[in-house]
């Protein structure tokens, strides 16, 4: 970790007798101006992470049927999985598997939403993503396969874009914590 000198944080004379910022003020300046004049700007000030960037960028739509008392919760939606906030979302796809689906989407019941590591057997990028949903092959569950998988972008109105999907991706392949 690099020490600044307490005398770096402070305005310092040039030789005209003039007052110039040091770079660490200008560096918080620029910091207070990034959150606070640009509240829409698309760049993630916070240091947000990929399960963040993947649920403000799509996951949230979830929410629509996949939540307590959601307005599109049907007889027939996967039981477990709770999109109300980002928090909850990321905690039940960590932990849970899918339960309640009926018909040939019940091939798919006990399979854990994410697999730690490993996208390609994760049943979150499956449903949002045709090219995984075509290659997942999970040895416990064989039968929940291209046919059983559910085209989750198609009730949401479009998949991914690139972005939320890589984002989704990069969070399971990095343990999904």
């Amino acid at each position: 970790m690099t020490m600044i000198h307490p005398q770096h944080h402070v305005a310092s004379p040039t030789k005209l007798g003039t007052v110039r910022p040091t770079t660490s003020v200008v560096a918080a300046t620029l910091l207070l101006v990034g959150t606070l004049v640009l509240p829409g700007c698309e760049t993630d000030l916070s240091g947000g992470d990929d399960f963040t960037v993947a649920y403000n960028g799509y996951l949230n739509k979830c929410a629509n049927c996949h939540a307590p008392q959601a307005p599109g919760k049907a007889s027939d939606t996967e039981k477990t999985l709770d999109f109300t906030s980002a928090d909850t979302a990321r905690s039940t796809l960590a932990t849970g598997t899918a339960s309640g689906l009926v018909g040939n989407p019940a091939a798919c019941n006990g399979v854990p939403f994410v697999v730690a590591g490993k996208p390609g057997q994760s049943l979150v990028v499956a449903v949002l993503d045709a090219e995984a949903r075509k290659t997942f092959d999970l040895p416990s569950h064989p039968n929940c396969d291209n046919d059983a998988i559910t085209d989750m972008g198609l009730k949401l109105g479009g998949a991914p874009d690139a972005a939320a999907l890589a984002a989704l991706k990069s969070w399971i392949t990095a343990g999904a914590l």
